[in-house]
């Protein structure tokens, strides 16, 4: 799911996923918050793809992110050439090791 609020990034990063069978490419410019959160719920994607010149969203996301599993956040930066990547991944710890190798 591509989440953009009508910068040319998300045509750019769009344009990328054409022609990618494997891949099904939900677009969404959603009003506000509860727009956003109704959009995700009814989509259940897997991947979150955040223009970040909506950084008010982020919070939110992350959010439901804790309750989804395998949801991954990518924000994309607008203005350089970076993305920040949030997933949330559960390791079991039963010794030290275990909590060492996460670390």
């Amino acid at each position: 799911m591509l989440i953009e609020s009508g910068q040319f990034i998300g045509g750019v990063i769009g344009s990328l996923f054409l022609g990618n069978e494997q891949i099904h490419l939900i677009e969404a410019r959603p009003a506000d918050e509860s727009e956003l959160l109704q959009t995700v719920r009814d989509a259940r994607p897997h991947i979150i793809v955040l223009d970040d010149t909506l950084h008010e969203y982020l919070s939110r996301l992350l959010e439901y992110m804790q309750q989804s599993d395998g949801l991954r956040v990518v924000v994309v930066s607008t203005d350089s050439n970076r993305v920040e990547v949030y997933h949330k991944q559960q390791y079991p710890v039963r010794q030290k090791s275990d909590l060492f190798a996460v670390l």
